[in-house]
Parts: C-alpha cells; structure tokens; sequence
C-alpha cells in the first residue's frame, strides 16, 4: 500500500480503474473540502493499480484518536483476497480506527480479504447494503404503478430537461427544494450550496430537472457519470411536485433514456431502505423500475479499542438519532 501526498496524483492512478462509485470521485471529494474535511489518499500500488481509496479523518477527543472514514473504494472488477488483505491491514496500522462504508457490488473475495485483515461488521450498521441496479440497454420492464405514473406526467405536459449549464438559481432552487423534501420525509440531511456548487463543478456529475409547461421546476436529480455506469447521488422534489402524479417518475424514465443515449450501460439506484416504517416507501418507488436487487460490500470497521467502538456507536445512535438497519 502506498499513500499519495496530493489529490491530483491519487486520481490519476484512480482513472485507470474501472469501477469508482460517486462517494470516491473527483467530484465528491471536492464536496467534502468544500465542507472544510481533511483527505488521505492510498493506492495499493503505482503499476498496474487495482485498488484505490480516499478517506476523511474525525478526531475523537476523549480518545486523542482519529477515526479514518471512507466510502466506497475504486478498484479494478477483479480485485483478489490477497491484495485486498494487505492493502487494508496496512491501513489499519495508521489509525486506532477505520471505518469503511463501501457501496461497491458485494464480492466474496474482499470480505475475505477484509475479515483476514481484521476487520469486522460494526456493532450498529447505520446504512443499508442494498441497491437496484438497472440495465439501461436491456429490454425496460416497469411495474403497473410506473407506467400508470409515467403516462399521468406526460399527460400534464411535464417535460425533462438536461440541464447543461447550471448556474446558481439552480443551485439554490435544488438546495431549497431540498430542505423542503428533508422536512416533509423527517430526515436529518440537508445540502449547502456549496456541497451542490462543488458537485457541479465537475463534468462526471449531471443535473436533470422536471419542468411544468410554464418553465416552473418541480424537482432535480443529480447522478454521475463514469465510463458506462451511473450513481444516483442527489434527489430534490419540491413540495409542488406533489400536486403533479408522475413527476418524479417522468424525470427517471427520461433521465434513463438520456443516460443510455450518452452509452451508459448500468445505473445504480443507491441506496435502498427497504423497511417497515417511512424509508420503505423510498424502496417502493424505486422497485417499479424493476432493477436488479443488488448488495454492496457493505460497512465494516477495524477498531483498536473496544470501548472507543462502543462509545461512537451510542453517539451515533443516540446523539446523532441514525437508523439502525
């Protein structure tokens, strides 16, 4: 394992691989400085690099420790348990702490690599390992409620559009949107319009709206492009987009076929919260698109001390109220 002292050479080795989901791009990490963190940046090696990742540090004062948080990991589409084990327990000799959320399609090898390297499921996992990952060029099949919706949307004249060149109306109207969303739904998240500003800063990321006949925007969507796979990274649906049945389905549909047309093959969801309280209406929409259900890697921790584990999980849970899944 080598650590790259800059960011501009740490992307560089990780263009050469294949897979890079958003929470490991340029783009992301731009969001994250622009957030004040602070990044550290390791490859497994310089020739022929087959694993690549970019971290957060958190200092946990009671401890005098830092916590190394990443998500996700770039990596070539065969990565072996051997290069997997040692790239990760070097990492864990840097910190007291690592914490790794990957979002990357579940390999049996890497969990291997990771558990040979000490690493263990987290007492509270506070993020579903689970996604829809749909073939954007294999024949599109919808359920009944999607295309129903589908057909409602265009039937009120809402209209797609890419937006090519985002200026800062739309960063704020998209950070507005948001809160409005993060109220109505109870979640705890909201974005600045510096994170959106930061994202949109790069070409990898793209900005969809869903517009009524008189220009007025009823929701965004910001997904990113790398190679011939896509993420979901960002949904804002304004309170008025509720008055239109379909909108939000109507920006997907079209936002495949415009994806598909720039030769993306797959497009991942994110995220899904399949559950039995709010979050499981999240799952019911993306589930009409009839994706390929899908599980990532999923989190896993190497902590030096039991009890500095124990006490971030209560703060998590109890402080910071995260769903347990």
């Amino acid at each position: 394992m080598i650590e790259i002292s800059n960011s501009e050479d740490f992307f560089r080795y990780q263009k050469q691989l294949k897979v890079i989901p958003f929470t490991q791009s340029e783009a992301w990490y731009g969001m994250k400085v622009a957030k004040g963190a602070t990044a550290r940046f390791f490859i497994d090696a310089k020739a022929n690099t087959s694993l690549a990742v970019w971290g957060v540090e958190s200092r946990v004062p009671l401890f005098n420790s830092v916590i190394f948080r990443i998500s996700g990991e770039a990596r070539d589409v065969e990565v072996d348990e051997k290069t997997v084990k040692v790239f990760y327990s070097k990492l864990a000799s840097l910190f007291k702490a690592v914490e790794l959320d990957s979002n990357t399609k579940y390999k049996v090898d890497i969990e291997i690599g990771l558990r040979r390297a000490g690493y263990k499921r987290p007492i509270g996992v506070f993020s579903c390992p689970l996604t829809f990952e749909n073939n954007l060029v294999g024949e599109q099949s919808r359920n009944r409620r999607w295309k129903r919706s589908v057909k409602l949307a265009v039937k009120a004249k809402l209209v797609v559009k890419e937006v090519s060149n985002p200026d800062n109306t739309h960063i704020n109207d998209f950070v507005e949107m948001f809160k409005e969303m993060s109220k109505t739904k109870e979640m705890t998240h909201v974005v600045s319009h510096e994170e959106i500003s930061s994202l949109l800063a790069h070409s990898s990321i793209k900005l969809y709206a869903i517009v009524t006949p008189r220009e007025e925007v009823l929701a965004y969507r910001l997904v990113q492009v790398h190679n011939d796979y896509a993420y979901d990274v960002f949904a804002a649906n304004s309170n008025k987009s509720r008055e239109y049945k379909g909108a939000t389905y109507l920006l997907m549909e079209q936002l495949f076929k415009s994806l598909k047309d720039k030769g993306v093959v797959y497009f991942d969801f994110g995220r899904i919260p399949p559950s039995n309280h709010s979050t499981d209406k999240i799952y019911e929409f993306k589930i009409g698109a009839r994706g390929e259900k899908v599980q990532y890697n999923g989190e896993w921790v190497n902590y030096k001390s039991l009890t500095m584990e124990i006490l971030v999980f209560l703060y998590k849970y109890f402080k910071l109220k995260k769903q347990r899944y």
